[in-house]
């Protein structure tokens, strides 16, 4: 099974502390199913060290290739760190060997312009892949918004965790709502522990009836 978004990777955001806890992931991410990973460290806030990455991965990825699982690279790359980075060299911020961006936006509000930024990641033959749509508050007021995602050529991805919200959390409701209108294209575990990965089998059971 293929996780297209993870925080496996040691000490380069606010997943894996170390070397450890990402070992100890992968027996959790297998005990899930899962066997082919996306490792998307944020790119977001001024922790975001791009050859920090690069040489963790180079460390995670030997031992992962070696315990039978596959893995690439990628990154959650949050809105304003893509313009501070620069939409000229967005692609090296694509999951490894594709033109697949994991692209974040604010929880609270969403940019007046994310048209227009899907638009430009779009003319660079970039294919936009929406993380966790359901925690946006714009979403959930308005499903709209989804749709519009959708009409513009963006895939969308659940998060794991909307499975542990009550049945009133307004992600867990706004998940159920993409789920039935069939706008979800990827469920992902978003995994930051250990633990994760148990959401992410109760959201997989959750998807499955749709």
């Amino acid at each position: 099974m293929f996780d297209i978004h993870c925080h496996i990777l040691f000490d380069v955001d606010d997943g894996s502390n170390d070397f450890a806890e990402s070992q100890a992931m992968l027996n959790a991410a297998r005990n899930a199913g899962i066997d082919n990973i996306v490792c998307t460290p944020h790119c977001r806030g001024s922790r975001f060290d791009y050859q920090r990455i690069v040489d963790h991965y180079d460390v995670l990825s030997r031992f992962a290739h070696s315990q039978g699982f596959a893995m690439a690279l990628g990154f959650e790359v949050y809105w304003e760190n893509l313009i501070d980075f620069g939409l000229e060299n967005a692609s090296r911020l694509c999951i490894e060997d594709t033109n697949l961006m994991l692209l974040e936006f604010s929880v609270g509000s969403m940019p007046v312009n994310w048209q227009r930024i899907i638009y430009n990641l779009q003319g660079q033959g970039i294919q936009p892949i929406i993380a966790h749509p359901e925690r946006y508050r714009a979403v959930q007021n308005n499903l709209d918004i989804a749709f519009e995602m959708k009409d513009l050529g963006c895939l969308l991805q659940l998060s794991g965790n909307f499975a542990t919200g009550g049945f009133r959390s307004n992600s867990k409701r706004a998940a159920l709502q993409l789920l039935e209108n069939g706008l979800i294209d990827y469920v992902a575990s978003d995994a930051h522990c250990v633990e994760d990965y148990n959401d992410y089998r109760k959201a997989l059971k959750i998807a499955q009836k749709y």
